[in-house]
């Protein structure tokens, strides 16, 4: 009797187990007949690629290689990395100068200073629109054969800064003289002048004074106590140290723009 009912159990269960199989297949069947044929394919079937971009451009890597006839956005190789550019930029990518290039052409020339000497240089001489002078290059002195001494200096200043300057020289005896004026093109406020004049055997023992951009003070003493010393208070301190046993003078140099911006000596 037992028997009976088990073997009634099995097959019921049989039964139950086959419909949920048929009943979970149509149901899988049902939910992928839904979704569109290409979905999750690649690539995508014959019918649905007309959708898509050319086969060659789809998801290949690497991709394949660019065409060559292509239109390629590059510059000749002389305009790669240059500065400044070549034409037509360079005209409309100038750097502003400030005459970092152009220091004083005279300063240190080689010619001159085998047999003279060269002081230190106070202010700056590398601004731009600077004028530079040499009173010895420029004036027919230099080629006498007598060397030039210093007779008479005179200092444009206001209370705050040095304008110009301008030096007589002469040869011995006075056979040949020559005044040279190097002066800034400064009228603002009230520019007045101070001289000295130099005696025989009476030489430039001291040249000192406050410089920046500009001289803004200068001091000039004498081996007989004379003084000119004039200006402002700007700047930093210079002072030039003449070497040698009695060292004499023979020429001013330096730059001006509206003030006078730099200045050394030759001496011997």
């Amino acid at each position: 009797m037992f028997g009976k009912i088990g073997n009634f159990f099995n097959k019921v269960q049989v039964k139950t187990d086959a419909f949920f199989q048929a009943h979970h297949s149509n149901q899988h069947h049902h939910t992928h007949s839904q979704q569109p044929p290409h979905q999750g394919q690649y690539p995508p079937p014959p019918e649905m690629q007309a959708q898509y971009p050319p086969h060659q451009q789809q998801g290949q890597y690497p991709p394949p290689p660019p065409d060559m006839h292509a239109q390629q956005c590059s510059f000749p190789s002389q305009q790669q990395g240059s500065f400044p550019p070549p034409p037509p930029f360079a005209d409309q990518f100038q750097p502003q100068q400030f005459g970092c290039q152009n220091q004083n052409p005279y300063y240190n020339d080689k010619r001159k200073s085998v047999f003279k000497k060269f002081s230190k240089k106070a202010g700056k001489d590398n601004h731009q629109n600077s004028n530079y002078f040499d009173h010895l290059e420029q004036s027919s002195l230099k080629n006498s054969f007598h060397t030039p001494e210093v007779k008479r200096i005179t200092v444009f200043h206001n209370n705050n800064i040095v304008v110009g300057i301008e030096v007589t020289y002469s040869t011995l005896g006075n056979q040949n003289a020559a005044t040279i004026s190097s002066k800034g093109t400064s009228c603002y406020g009230f520019v007045q002048s101070s001289s000295i004049e130099l005696s025989f055997g009476e030489r430039i023992e001291e040249i000192s004074g406050r410089a920046g951009d500009s001289i803004d003070r200068i001091k000039i003493k004498t081996n007989k106590n004379q003084v000119l010393e004039v200006g402002g208070f700007g700047g930093q301190p210079f002072n030039f140290i003449l070497v040698g046993y009695h060292p004499t003078v023979i020429s001013f140099g330096g730059s001006t723009r509206e003030y006078l911006d730099s200045i050394y000596v030759i001496y011997k």
